[in-house]
């Protein structure tokens, strides 16, 4: 190969390795959150300590209530998991969306659920022991995701220590 190609194609990799970093360090816009005009989507529980969960006896599962504690709607627009042995499922007015899992395993819909001020939903998780077999003995953590239009996403997570 001659030195000319090789300058040449040297040249040319720098230049797109320099405007890739330009074009990824450039500032990105920020988008301002008024807390007046979103609604307020809280968990009184969080967080939940299964215990010990047994291989043996099968699925675990904790219901999570929701409520928009804002003064205006609050709209979940999207729900999933951190592992393929949790599934999560939004109930609200009536009505169900999920059971959802984890990115990439199963589709992930965008869903529109509106809560409005004052009002509760309720995620019910569910953990299969068994997913990992032999190999996810021990103690676990894993979480859900709840993304909402125009606050941070809410997690709700939960541990157990597995068991044969």
């Amino acid at each position: 190969m001659s030195s000319k190609v090789i300058i040449i194609g040297a040249i040319v990799t720098l230049a797109l390795l320099f405007g890739g970093l330009f074009f990824l360090s450039r500032p990105q816009p920020k988008v301002a959150v008024n807390p007046q005009a979103t609604g307020q989507l809280t968990a009184g529980e969080s967080f939940y300590d299964f215990g010990s969960v047994s291989m043996a006896k099968g699925l675990v599962s904790r219901k999570f209530t929701l409520t928009n504690s804002g003064t205006v709607s609050a709209t979940v627009t999207k729900m999933f998991t951190s592992c393929m042995c949790t599934t999560a499922k939004l109930t609200f007015a009536g009505q169900s969306w999920g059971p959802v899992g984890m990115p990439g395993q199963t589709a992930i819909p965008n869903l529109a659920v509106q809560v409005d001020p004052g009002q509760e939903a309720v995620v019910e998780v569910t953990f299969d022991p068994n997913a990992h077999g032999p190999a996810g003995v021990g103690i676990i953590e894993r979480q859900v995701t709840i993304e909402l239009n125009g606050q941070s996403p809410l997690q709700l997570s939960f541990k157990a220590s597995v068991t044969p």
